[in-house]
This record gives structure tokens, C-alpha cells and sequence, in this order.
């Protein structure tokens, strides 16, 4: 019925488990590739996907939007010829699950591209750094970026290290930046672009042994506004830890200059061990810190992440010399404030030089944490640098943060 009307281009959605009446309609709308100008292809079976695939192995001269996100990982991979080979007027592409490691060939006709997100990649999907790198450098126009891996299995084994390059590709326009996956790949890939008015990044790196970023804090250094974060936030689960920079935590505000780094891994002392790295590559480089954000996450089994990390605090503290204010949440003030009650008389003025406030949350604390946090504090008073000790509250009324609500917390 589609003939009867004039050409207005045709907007094709198929929201998965649909009757076959349903199903037949979206494959006599692809079948009007010239007139298609979006897709958007959700939850489809492995029948479904067989009628669709072959209708999208065509030039769709006009589609500007392509979302393709089935339910569970497609066998097949995706040839050459998806789209035709060529999307010269694509702006938006979606793929979820999708094994498509000719992706970067289509990405060299795409320049017109804005936001290209590639999630979940399967093992038979795997894309080489360097050839993801070739088909980026055609996009001047890419605002967002998403590239992620379902998992440490999607991954070959590893070749020689590909050596930092003398020159790299420059992505203009690129704001936003999400990847997934081993360290090494990371590595390699960072190595070879530059985002200069890159805003946010979030990075999720799968355990290692060895954990090597110095080509990320590289990354992060040749980003001007990622020079300005001064506030971290630390967020404890019971298999992961993450750290987020940003200047704009106490006001809540996180969507924006930010970089985020989640590692899984199941050790937690080794965890932290990851992130001081983390922050020994990047801290140096970045704006001096005014407050850090402790905080565990409501899903985590208590005693995964607080079995044996006494030492592994203290040292990850000692790497935030110019924190002025330290926030608790909840669930870690004891652990913490346990470790500052162990510091020696030498040693008080080691961890958090810088320290004037110390922020726990409404609930009143233990016995035994007011008893640590008071030992503390009384000793910082002796060595001549006393210590403001409140609850949120009081902080609030002190004027420390103006909005309701924690900063930056959540509980997820």
C-alpha cells in the first residue's frame, strides 16, 4: 500500500516478537530502500533476522538512522556488502550484538556520521585497533563513540604489541567517548587518535593481571577540558571498582567533563591496586584535587570488599595530597576511618596533607568509628592542622553544599 502514497521517505520499525503479518510488512517496507531514511530493528528471532538481513545487504542511498539490536548475539557474520557497501548519508548507527568486523570499510563512506555505537561485540565480530582507527579517520563529523566487547572471550589472542605511532588520527568533533574491553586493546587504540574537545569518558577494562594505561593517561592529557577535573569519586561493588573525575560533583552534575574508569575484577584488594595505578598515570597531569568521594555501592557483600585492605587505603589515600574535603558514604566509613586511626604520630601528616574536612553521612557513626575518626582528628590537631568533622547536615548548613541531596552518590 506503500506505492499508493507519495514518496515521503519511510521510517521502518520492528519491535521484535511481532505476528508474521507484521513481520512481512517490514520486509516490504526494506524493500523500498530508495525511499528509507531510518531503521530500527529490535529483539528480532533468528527467523526474523533471516528475512531482514538479505532486504539490508543494499544501497540505502537516503538512510540517515540504522538501530539493529537483537535479542541474543547474531550467528552470521555481517558481510561486506551490508548497506551496499557504502552509507553516505548516515548519521546514527546502532549495532547491538551485530558481528561485523567490515564495519570499518562501510565507516569510510560514512562521513557524515555523528554517533556510531558498536556494543556487545561477539568474538566472530573482532575488529583490529588499527583497522578500527582507518575507519574513524573518516568521520570529522563523530560527536559519540561507544565500542565495546561482550567479554574477555570475544577477544583473539594477543599478537606483538602494535608501537605507538608518529602520527594520529584526529577526531575533531568527538565529545563523548565509551569503550569495553582488555587493557591492551584500549592501549592501542587510544595510541593512535586525538579528541582535543573531548568532554566525558567512560572506560571499563576487564581484569588483568598486569593493568598498563600510560598511553589512556596519554589520551586523557591531550584532551583540554579533561585537564580541569579537580573532585573523584569512588564507587566499591562486590567484583568491580570504578573512579570518576569531574569538577562538577558537588553540584551533582556528572553528565558532562568527566572521566569514569570501571574495572572488573574479583580480588578487591587488587582492585584498588588497579585504580592507584590509574591515578598515579593521570593524577599528575591533572587540575589538584579538592575532595574524594568514598563510597560502596548497595549491592556490594560487605566483607568481598573490605577483607584485607587496610594497607591497600592507606596508599590509594596517600596519592590525593591536595584533597581539602573527604567524603563517606555509609557503608565505608569504617573501613576508612579504621585505617586513619592506625597512622602513626610521623605518619598523620602523610596521608591527605591537605585535609580540613571530613564528611560523614546523617546516620550517627558507630562507637568505634566516632572513637577512630576522634584519634584522628585529635591528632592532626597536635601537629598544628585541625580537621572540620561533620555529618552531612551540618555540612549543608555550613554552607559546604548549597543543593539537596548527597553529591554525586548514587546507589546503584
Amino acid at each position: 500500500m506503500l506505492e499508493i502514497w507519495p514518496e515521503f521517505p519511510v521510517f521502518v520499525y520492528s519491535p521484535g516478537y511481532q505476528t508474521k503479518e507484521a513481520g512481512d510488512d517490514v520486509a516490504a517496507a526494506l524493500r523500498l530502500n530508495h525511499r528509507v531514511s531510518r531503521i530500527r530493528i529490535e529483539k528480532t528471532s533468528d527467523s526474523e533476522w533471516e528475512t531482514f538481513a538479505p532486504l539490508i545487504h543494499r544501497p540505502f542511498p537516503i538512510l540517515t538512522h540504522l538501530w539493529i539490536q537483537p535479542s541474543i548475539a547474531i550467528k552470521n557474520v555481517i558481510s561486506r556488502s551490508f548497506l551496499g557497501g557504502s552509507a553516505p548519508s548516515l548519521r546514527d548507527l546502532h549495532l547491538v550484538r551485530i558481528p561485523f568486523p567490515a564495519l570499518p570499510e562501510l565507516l569510510l563512506s560514512a562521513t557524515n556520521l555523528v554517533r556510531l555505537r558498536h556494543d556487545r561485540i561477539p568474538c566472530s565480530g573482532y575488529i583490529p585497533p588499527q583497522a578500527m582507527v582507518t575507519g574513524l579517520s573518516a568521520l570529522t563529523r563523530l560527536k559519540s563513540l561507544s565500542l565495546s566487547f561482550r567479554s574477555p572471550q570475544s577477544l583473539p589472542q594477543r599478537a606483538i604489541r602494535i608501537p605507538p605511532p608518529h602520527t594520529r588520527t584526529l577526531l575533531p568533533a568527538l565529545t563523548y567517548l565509551l569503550l569495553q574491553g582488555s587493557p591492551e586493546y584500549m592501549e592501542d587504540l587510544v595510541a593512535q587518535i586525538d579528541a582535543p574537545l573531548l568532554e566525558s569518558v567512560q572506560i571499563t577494562l576487564f581484569n588483568q593481571e598486569v593493568l598498563e594505561v600510560s598511553e589512556l593517561a596519554k589520551f586523557v592529557r591531550r584532551a583540554d577540558k579533561l585537564s580541569l577535573l579537580d573532585q573523584a569519586k569512588v564507587i566499591v561493588r562486590s567484583f568491580s571498582i570504578s573512579i570518576t573525575l569531574s569538577p562538577n560533583l558537588l553540584r551533582g552534575e556528572v553528565e558532562s567533563d568527566t572521566l569514569t574508569l570501571h574495572l572488573r575484577c574479583p580480588e578487591s584488594a587488587l582492585r584498588l591496586s588497579y585504580i592507584g595505578q590509574f591515578c598515579v598515570s593521570c593524577l599528575p597531569t591533572l587540575s589538584p584535587f579538592e575532595s574524594l568521594h568514598i563510597h560502596f555501592a548497595r549491592q556490594s557483600r560487605w566483607q568481598d570488599v573490605v577483607d584485607n585492605l587496610d594497607p591497600q587505603w592507606l596508599d590509594f589515600l596517600c596519592l590525593f595530597s591536595t584533597v581539602k574535603s573527604l567524603f563517606l558514604s555509609e557503608r565505608v566509613d569504617s573501613r576508612v576511618a579504621q585505617t586513619l586511626r592506625g597512622l602513626s604520630a610521623e605518619r598523620v601528616m602523610d596521608v591527605l596533607p591537605a585535609l580540613k574536612n571530613l564528611i560523614i553521612p546523617w546516620l550517627k557513626p558507630s562507637p568505634p568509628v566516632q572513637e577512630a575518626i576522634s584519634e584522628f582528628a585529635d591528632a592532626r590537631q597536635l601537629s598544628g592542622h585541625p580537621l572540620f568533622v561533620c555529618d552531612w547536615d551540618d555540612w549543608f548548613m555550613a554552607g559546604g553544599y548549597i543543593e539537596t541531596g548527597p553529591p554525586g552518590f548514587d546507589d546503584s
